[in-house]
């Protein structure tokens, strides 16, 4: 199987440059799909299975051992929203990690497809519909990697990928695309649950960072819940723009979202998206994290709340998630526990491999 054996050496291999064209031919390179100055990561196939693999450069400032940290922690977990790991290997300098699935996009991108006019109404609909259950959906995934006494440390939207489901989409639409929470380069495993707490210089990214976090205070696990918090707000804000400009306490006016009127408008309307950054930029010290504009931030959800009374109960939650004191957060087991049944794919178990469909030309 090629999870357990991908190289038919084993899951983790060390390679010498002489053995790149074996390589070549085990791993049959498809195309890029994203690179940083430390690694590149690409889609691959093997054995008609697509994988991505991150290819990490190693030096003096990312050794190979700071690498490998990062396999660890992704091997601990198994859950059908975060990404898995096949394999590994080194050669030369760098240290490759084979994952799956290969996604579609991150969910910084996919979000900003509700708003280009290329998007047919038919993918349109299926990225509205299926928005919803990603509330659910990384709830889950975070109280499992809670769970297992790892804290990711970086949950922003570009460390969630979105891959459509297309094995359910004609069935049910509104599961046509499913998420994973990825990148655990800079996450920590612990021993136990007071371990979790710890404080002093680490890495972060400073937008959706939580305040403890930027002063290199005291943090645990709900420095994790702040970030998501920061994450639903993007998904709230990208379907409550989208909502009817007049107000109503049905939450079922969320349907009109599926009709072609609300699609052209899309096209058209990002009033919310465009007042989100503002209040980003109101900072008097040029600062657009979330933790630096909480008040300004918490005063946007309540005019949201206000206008869009049927997501009032999400954004109630939302404030609690980007309290500014970690106590008052609620847990990913409270968060997962509140949608879980409103998330059947929200299971123990990473996703089964599933073949690549052949090239016909």
């Amino acid at each position: 199987m090629v999870e357990q054996n991908w190289s038919g050496r084993g899951q983790h291999v060390e390679f010498d440059k002489a053995d790149r064209r074996a390589v070549d031919d085990i791993l049959q390179v498809e195309e890029v799909l994203g690179s940083t100055n430390s690694a590149i990561v690409q889609s691959v196939k093997c054995k008609r299975i697509r994988l991505a693999r991150k290819t990490i450069r190693c030096n003096r400032h990312l050794t190979k051992e700071m690498a490998i940290d990062e396999v660890a922690h992704m091997s601990r977990l198994d859950h059908a929203h975060v990404v898995r790991v096949i394999g590994t290997y080194t050669m030369g300098s760098d240290l490759s990690i084979l994952m799956y699935p290969v996604a579609d996009y991150n969910l910084r991108s996919f979000l900003q497809q509700i708003y280009i006019s290329e998007t047919g109404f038919d993918y349109w609909r299926s990225i509205v519909k299926s928005l919803p259950n990603f509330f659910g959906c990384l709830s889950s995934a975070v109280q499992h990697i809670h769970s297992r006494m790892t804290k990711h440390m970086d949950i922003k939207p570009q460390n969630i990928l979105v891959r459509r489901n297309t094995a359910v989409e004609q069935q049910h639409r509104e599961s046509a695309f499913k998420v994973y929470i990825a990148d655990f380069g800079i996450s920590r495993t612990y021993e136990s649950l007071d371990a979790t707490e710890t404080e002093g210089p680490t890495m972060f990214t400073r937008k959706y960072a939580a305040p403890e976090v930027v002063d290199q205070q005291r943090r645990g696990l709900p420095a994790d819940v702040f970030s998501l918090g920061c994450v639903f707000l993007e998904i709230l804000v990208a379907l409550a723009n989208l909502m009817k400009p007049v107000p109503s306490l049905r939450y079922a006016d969320y349907f009109w979202l599926l009709n072609p009127e609300a699609h052209n408008l899309a096209q058209m309307h990002e009033a919310l998206q465009d007042q989100l950054q503002k209040t980003l930029k109101s900072n008097e010290y040029g600062d657009s994290s979330y933790q630096a504009n909480l008040i300004a931030v918490q005063n946007f959800l309540s005019a949201i709340g206000k206008d869009k009374p049927g997501y009032r109960f999400l954004i109630l939650q939302i404030a609690c998630m980007i309290s500014s004191d970690a106590l008052e957060r609620p847990t990913a087991e409270v968060l997962a526990g509140f949608w879980k049944t409103r998330a059947p794919c929200c299971v123990e178990g990473a996703d089964p491999l599933e073949a690549a469909p052949l090239n016909t030309n």
